[in-house]
């Protein structure tokens, strides 16, 4: 059984509705069987959301959210085996990620034993949308779960965690990692083995049919995004300049004039490469990926930015304003506007622990050569 724990779209974003229709598509032919609706999936509309349950492949659950399925209820093992499975929203979530959903979400532990009470099952299963104790007292105020899967926390080492006798699953990383459990049935039922692996190109064969979905939702996001843009660029644009004129990205060619050496050791560095390391996966359209690999993408407290490999080429790669800042500010009074200091934070904004596990900032700053100063 493979396993969904929702949130599976960005948080408030003009293309989410897009987005979600695609996600479905793309797991229903990875053989996802459950998806357990999360607080971006609630980003949507209610109306948006029911349509898009109405035409999923896929089984869209929650037993606290009105208007879709409870819960969802399988034979395995030959039929020997009933699971049920099922997904609770816990209302105080929402506004800790700033989701304001137009529709109704009831009390999670009522739902929770309502259905454990009348469905009959051998085997419960939970995604549990909850934050901090109130993982806890969902969990210990319906005993007889068998299994917890915690679909907020973010972990990359040990994912299996216990509260009480119910194992916790923790498995949310950015498609990135997945957890592999082995349940044994039976008068001494228990989980058996947990088993992380990171999925990548060398041990998940490309399947033909989900790279056409995902070049046709590239294809459909930004066609999308360009019409946004045209409608709206110029009118937010010019509010901007007016209420506070902001600073703008000139790109690295600004910088050449006066750090010309630091320059050039940039251009040695991966960061002068870092486009070409998501083309040669095929992944310079995927907006979650594109951001840490650009220059300027979507700051709000400046323009000039990176928008697209079509409008701003010279915005590609993690070039000197990634960490700095943007620089015309400083190009027009060097000595009254100086750059921004880089540090550490800098850095941990796009190498988290996620998606590189083990950086160590005091080793890769010594790549970037930055000693010689320009007064």
């Amino acid at each position: 059984m493979i396993i969904n724990n929702g949130n599976n779209i960005s948080f408030k974003t003009h293309i989410n509705h897009i987005t979600a229709k695609y996600v479905l598509q793309c797991m229903a032919l990875s053989g996802v069987e459950v998806i357990g609706v999360g607080p971006q999936e609630l980003t949507l509309s209610r109306e948006s959301l029911m349509k898009l349950i109405e035409h999923s492949p896929i089984n869209v659950v929650s037993a606290n959210i009105p208007g879709l399925l409870p819960y969802v209820r399988f034979s395995k093992d030959r039929g020997a085996l009933k699971v049920l499975v099922t997904s609770v929203m816990d209302p105080e979530v929402l506004p800790q990620y700033d989701v304001k959903y137009d529709g109704e979400i009831s009390e999670p532990i009522s739902a929770l034993k309502r259905i454990q009470k009348e469905i009959d099952h051998d085997l419960f299963i939970v995604i549990v949308h909850a934050m901090g104790e109130r993982i806890s007292t969902i969990i210990n105020s319906c005993p007889g779960i068998d299994l917890v899967i915690d679909g907020l926390t973010q972990k990359v080492n040990d994912n299996l965690d216990r509260e009480g006798v119910v194992p916790l699953l923790c498995n949310n990383r950015r498609g990135q990692y997945i957890a592999y459990v082995d349940y044994r049935t039976g008068a001494a039922k228990a989980i058996e083995k947990t088993v992380v692996l990171r999925a990548g190109k060398k041990s998940v064969k490309e399947d033909p049919e989900i790279k056409n979905l995902v070049h046709a939702y590239n294809l459909k996001r930004n066609e999308h995004s360009r019409k946004i843009r045209e409608k709206n660029q110029q009118e937010k644009l010019h509010a901007m300049l007016q209420k506070n004129p902001p600073n703008l990205y000139l790109g690295d060619q600004a910088c050449l004039g006066c750090h010309l050496d630091m320059a050039e050791n940039w251009r040695e560095t991966r960061h002068a490469r870092a486009l070409a390391t998501l083309e040669k996966k095929g992944r310079e359209n995927d907006v979650e990926c594109l951001r840490c690999h650009v220059t300027g993408m979507h700051d709000k407290h400046a323009v000039g930015g990176f928008a697209s490999i079509q409008e701003t080429p010279w915005m590609t790669n993690v070039q000197c304003e990634s960490c700095h800042g943007p620089g015309a500010n400083h190009a027009q009074n060097p000595s009254q506007k100086k750059m921004k200091m880089a540090g550490v934070k800098s850095c941990l904004t796009c190498h988290t622990e996620v998606v590189d596990p083990g950086f160590d900032f005091k080793t890769k700053f010594l790549l970037l050569n930055h000693s010689q100063k320009v007064e």
